[in-house]
C-alpha cells in the first residue's frame, strides 16, 4: 500500500513535502465532508425525535421513527469513525512534515538514518506514534529519538446506538412535551 497512503512510497526518502501538502489538503476536504455528514445525520435524528415525540404520535410512528433514528445514528457513527481516521491521517502528515523540517538536526544525531532505514510497516507505525506524541507535547529531535523505542499506537473510535435507545429518547421527549 505504501506509507502514508502513498502507493509508491516505501521509505521516508520516497516522500516529499509538496506531495504531503497535497495529501493534507485532500484529507482536510474529506474532514469537511465527514463533519457535514455528521451534522446532517444529527439534524435528521433530531427531526425524527421531534416528530415522534409529539403528543399525537401513535405507536406506529414511534416504532418507525425509532427504526429510522437507529439507522441515522449508525450512519453518523460510521462518519465519526471515518472522521477519526481522517484526523489521524492529518496528524501523521503534520508530524511527517515536522520530521522533514528537522532533517538536519536528525541527521546530526544519527536519527535520520534510523528512520530512513525502517521498513514500510515499521515506518508507518512510528509516524503514527510521532503524530500522537506531537498532539500531546512539543515535538522535537530529542522526542523523536526517545520515541523510536515505542512500538504501537492504538486508535479506536467506537460508538454504538440502537433501536431501544432511540425509542427511549422519543418516549422521554414525548413525556416532556406532554408536561
Amino acid at each position: 500500500m505504501g506509507i502514508l497512503w502513498f502507493g509508491r512510497a516505501r521509505t521516508l526518502e520516497d516522500l516529499n513535502v509538496k506531495d504531503l501538502g497535497k495529501e493534507q489538503i485532500r484529507q482536510e476536504v474529506e474532514q469537511d465532508k465527514m463533519i457535514s455528514r455528521i451534522r446532517r445525520a444529527q439534524d435528521e435524528y433530531d427531526g425524527y425525535l421531534d416528530a415522534a415525540s409529539e403528543p399525537y404520535a401513535g405507536d406506529a410512528e414511534i416504532e418507525v421513527s425509532a427504526y429510522k433514528m437507529d439507522r441515522v445514528m449508525k450512519r453518523k457513527a460510521a462518519a465519526e469513525n471515518h472522521l477519526q481516521q481522517v484526523i489521524t491521517r492529518i496528524q501523521v502528515i503534520d508530524s511527517t512534515v515536522d520530521i522533514f523540517e528537522q532533517r538536519k538536526d536528525l541527521e546530526k544525531k544519527g536519527v535520520w538514518k534510523v528512520i530512513a532505514g525502517m521498513d514500510e510497516e515499521r515506518l508507518q507505525e512510528q509516524l503514527e506514534v510521532f503524530a500522537a506524541e506531537r498532539k500531546e507535547a512539543q515535538f522535537d529531535v530529542n522526542k523523536i529519538a526517545e520515541l523510536l523505542h515505542v512500538d504501537e499506537l492504538d486508535v479506536r473510535a467506537r460508538r454504538g446506538t440502537g433501536y431501544r435507545r432511540a425509542k427511549d429518547a422519543i418516549l422521554t421527549a414525548k413525556e416532556i412535551k406532554r408536561a
